[in-house]
């Protein structure tokens, strides 16, 4: 028996006719839930990339390359899926991007740095685009030693000039070029590089094969707004880097599940997109759009929604479920369209705190940088306005990476809608909604006027899920047709901006150009238990350092040095080029080193192509942290007039090599002093101190601690007291 039988049947048990009862049912079964997903909730619950990660991981040479797509104007790294020596030259080929593109017109950079050219890269008939300034040319000025095509999706076959100088032949050429290695679909660049001289190969060719990237126009999307384009012809689509119509592409063509336009609810991304065209005035003039998108997505093993949550997180919204279709709601104030006066439920909850652990009071934000040739910059750490004081004074920092925020400005937008949202702690739950609240949505805003004693609870409140229930008998409640809902109190000023008195200046001096092999990332080290070496009976104390990897292709190992701070560097080692810890950086340990000496520790990559510059780590001193057992009591007595003997048995603790006695006026240690220096002695024996020259009647107190290697020094005794006679 389907659902809308037995409802059906309950009704015309009830008295209902039965077309009446046939009209409910086939409603009943029509009315779905709608829930609202925090793209910050889920982004502050797992692991952040930057920029720089996802280049890093591209540039990889992978037979099989990550799918991934490019949106809006962008920098994208390749992925060398071929590159065979042929003579003198490599005859490569780097994807770009895992569709076609719109790059009218494009940017080539070799090891981050721009490739100025003539030619026509686009035509695979001639000879491409030619490097045509130093370090891409040969000595004398002319010859050129990149020569370069690019294949925005719609190439049917390699260059010509790839299948004419190196085509493909069964055995000895096998993987060379042949016509059916097109990429048909990808946005790709062949390139013939030549080494060159050797006078000017190290800097010519700090890494091999070169790190290629490429800036440009990239996705083409469908815009639903336009009447010219279809959604199902992505010939009818254009370029654009609006944040909503970059999401909605993303469901809609991943190669993971793919989103048809019956699971959308396209009249939401509809309002997003034209929210995201809208212009912010700039304060420091001109205007840009509220909402845009740029970088490279990346898809891989797990749900899309996850996989697509940096994208939505970028231009502060959050995606919806509106019964079967997911939805989005944009980072935009949404007036108010209804005022509740009663919750139709036995009764709900209202909080108006969340757990401290929970509570931010900090944002540090990151976003895409143009100036920095599109890797991550940050803005200046942001204290949400009156937080830290609310939470007792007591910081609390958040980092949020808006990865594919190509606008500083932006970003300081997203930053405070997206804090002032983290503060929202005042809840209703389990409140049921009255008939009239049938068309609100997650997202969705109301205003809640109740009568007293609930007024407390009056305010303006967002939808974060919405269930429409139906009792079409009318069981135990005024209505047939309620919405039990979760609400969360709001308010407009979360989305306004004021760009006189908000925008901070954003200045960042930046050098693009690289030089030789590219640095390994900073260096960061570990002391203690987690760095020393114990073998059983002793420990060595020792650090262990370790940095992210040099992004340069062709790094053979790592030269590390050391020093104590300030002497001369010493010779360190080497680590292997593909050692790695279980956060994926290089690492390894120094050897036996003394405590309470600071040392110096640098790295630097090293390859075919050169060495890098160090990077260093200044000022870090091993520790060794050893637990002591306490001295035992034995006695205390005047042994003449105005002398005190204390006597101590030492534990029975191999670790302890000697005993420390102090005396002082009370019971505080930190006002006692030393009686002596520490005694040596073997394990269960008594160790003495004496103090005399004291007058009569005067009240000491005597304390001990135990001490062993490396200064290590267990806590003190209780104080024992005593008054001479």
């Amino acid at each position: 028996m389907g659902i809308e039988t037995a409802i059906a049947g309950a009704l015309i048990s009830a008295g209902a006719s039965a077309a009446v009862a046939g009209a409910v049912a086939g409603f009943v079964v029509r009315v779905g839930a709608s829930l609202i997903f925090s793209a910050l909730a889920n982004a502050l619950s797992g692991k952040q990339s930057r920029a720089q990660d996802v280049g890093r991981q591209l540039a990889q040479p992978d037979t099989a390359p990550s799918y991934r797509f490019v949106y809006g104007a962008a920098r994208a790294t390749g992925t060398p899926v071929g590159a065979p020596v042929r003579g003198k030259y490599i005859w490569g080929c780097w994807i770009l991007n895992s569709r076609p593109s719109d790059l009218s017109t494009a940017k080539l950079f070799l090891d981050k740095r721009e490739v100025s050219f003539t030619g026509d890269p686009f035509n695979f008939a001639g000879t491409g685009g030619e490097g045509n300034t130093f370090p891409f040319v040969g000595e004398d000025g002319t010859a050129s030693v990149v020569r370069f095509w690019i294949g925005r999706g719609d190439q049917t076959s390699p260059p010509q000039q790839f299948l004419n100088d190196v085509p493909w032949a069964a055995g000895a050429d096998s993987e060379l070029w042949k016509a059916s290695d097109a990429w048909k679909g990808r946005t790709v660049i062949w390139m013939r590089l030549n080494a060159g001289a050797d006078r000017n190969r190290q800097e010519r060719w700090p890494a091999s094969p070169p790190l290629v990237e490429m800036e440009g126009r990239w996705s083409k999307v469908w815009d639903m707004r336009d009447p010219l384009q279809s959604s199902d012809d992505p010939a009818t689509w254009t370029w654009s880097d609006n944040h909503a119509l970059c999401c909605l592409d993303a469901l809609r063509q991943n190669p993971i599940r793919r989103y048809t336009d019956a699971t959308l609810h396209l009249s939401s991304w509809q309002d997003a997109a034209n929210v995201a065209d809208e212009l912010v005035t700039l304060n420091s003039g001109g205007t840009e759009k509220r909402y845009r998108a740029a970088g490279t997505l990346i898809f891989a093993d797990g749900e899309i929604e996850d996989q697509i949550n940096p994208l939505v997180l970028s231009g502060a919204a959050d995606l919806i479920r509106i019964g079967g279709q997911l939805g989005i709601k944009p980072g935009a104030w949404q007036a108010p369209t209804l005022t509740v006066t009663e919750f139709f439920s036995d009764g709900f909850t209202a909080t108006d705190m969340v757990p401290g652990a929970e509570l931010v009071n900090e944002l540090r934000v990151s976003y895409l940088n143009p100036e920095r040739g599109y890797e991550t910059a940050d803005l200046k750490p942001w204290p949400i306005p009156g937080a830290l004081t609310e939470d007792g004074g007591l910081p609390a920092p958040q980092s949020v990476e808006l990865s594919f925020c190509p606008s500083p400005y932006q970003a300081m937008r997203v930053r405070k809608i997206t804090g002032l949202r983290l503060r929202r702690q005042e809840r209703i739950e389990g409140a049921s909604l009255p008939p009239e609240a049938f068309d609100l949505v997650a997202g969705a805003t109301l205003n809640v006027a109740l009568p007293s004693p609930y007024n407390a609870l009056d305010g303006t409140y967002e939808v974060e899920s919405i269930h429409p229930a139906m009792d079409p008998l009318g069981n135990g409640s005024a209505v047939a047709l309620t919405m039990p809902a979760a609400l969360v109190k709001t308010d407009a000023t979360i989305y306004d901006w004021a760009p006189t008195e908000e925008e901070a200046v954003v200045s960042e001096p930046y050098d693009g150009t690289r030089k030789g092999m590219r640095d390994p990332g900073a260096i960061t080290a570990l002391t203690g238990d987690a760095a020393n070496l114990n073998t059983g009976g002793t420990v060595i104390p020792r650090i262990r350092f370790a940095f992210a990897p040099s992004p340069s292709a062709g790094v053979s190992d790592y030269e590390w040095e050391y020093r104590p701070t300030a002497e001369f560097w010493r010779e360190g080692g080497r680590i292997e080029a593909d050692v790695r810890d279980g956060t994926g950086d290089v690492f390894a340990f120094t050897g036996p080193l003394a405590t309470g000496e600071a040392y110096d520790i640098r790295a630097r990559a090293v390859g075919a192509a050169g060495k890098s510059d160090w990077v260093e780590i200044v000022g870090t001193s091993p520790t060794v942290s050893i637990s002591l057992v306490l001295p035992i009591f034995v006695s205390v007595a005047e042994t003449s007039p105005g002398t005190v003997k204390v006597t101590y048995e030492v534990p029975n603790d191999p670790d302890v090599d000697a005993v420390e006695i102090f005396a002082g006026p009370d019971a505080n240690p930190a006002n006692a002093a030393p009686m002596r220096n520490p005694i040596y002695a073997a394990q269960g024996s008594n160790v003495s101190a004496s103090e005399s020259g004291l007058i009569s009647g005067t009240t000491r107190y005597y304390f001990a601690r135990s001490r062993g290697d490396y200064a290590s020094a267990s806590g003190f005794t209780a104080a024992r007291s005593f008054t001479t006679a």
